[in-house]
């Protein structure tokens, strides 16, 4: 099952700028629905690259998909997952559609035995992991569809992908830039430096 699974990063490139909010959204990282009015405000992070290249995958950090990585995703209806609109201002005067992946799809699942993490101390939440091993028992009891996109609930800034979805994204033509995702056996939270 280790290998079914990968996790999202940005790809890694200077051009590719990270992503800000303009505005405190209520809700965006909490295990529930997200209500709002309109899109979500969305600026170019710090530091600015000299010449920012827009792709379809930016760290907020949560990730914020180009419309052809929700148009690939959105049908399926994944359990527990909302592409929430954001419309990012890359320079005055000009603002691009994007989505905000919010994924209230947590999972209990570390493998605590075999994943070498240091939790925040009294608290459940991993200050570091340095190797993750997803608990096979845990995730053999809940339905597929329900555990094709989710987030490890020790450590929710890891999104796990199913490698259904994973194929589907890469197959998009011209492959689709900014992203890279990794087998769940090689990934660490420091993935994303390399």
């Amino acid at each position: 099952m280790q290998t079914e699974y990968f996790v999202i990063e940005s790809a890694p490139n200077n051009d590719h700028p990270l992503l800000a909010m303009d505005e405190e959204v209520v809700g965006l990282g909490r295990p529930e629905p997200l209500v709002i009015s309109g899109p979500l405000q969305l600026r170019l992070g710090a530091p600015v690259p000299r010449a920012p290249v827009m792709v379809d995958h930016h760290g907020l950090p949560q990730p914020v998909f180009s419309a052809r990585i929700v148009e690939a995703l959105k049908p399926l209806g994944l359990y527990g997952v909302q592409f929430v609109p954001a419309d990012v201002t890359v320079k005055p005067g000009a603002v691009r559609r994007y989505w905000v992946l919010h994924v209230f799809n947590e999972f209990q699942c570390l493998d605590r035995q075999r994943s070498i993490y240091e939790f925040f101390p009294g608290h459940e939440v991993a200050l570091s992991l340095d190797k993750l091993v997803l608990d096979e028992r845990v995730l053999q009891e809940i339905p597929l569809e329900r555990r094709l996109l989710f987030v490890v609930a020790e450590s929710t800034s890891t999104y796990v992908f199913h490698r259904s979805l994973v194929e589907r994204v890469l197959a998009l033509t011209p492959p689709p830039e900014g992203l890279r995702f990794i087998p769940v056996s090689e990934w660490n939270d420091s993935a994303g430096f390399r």
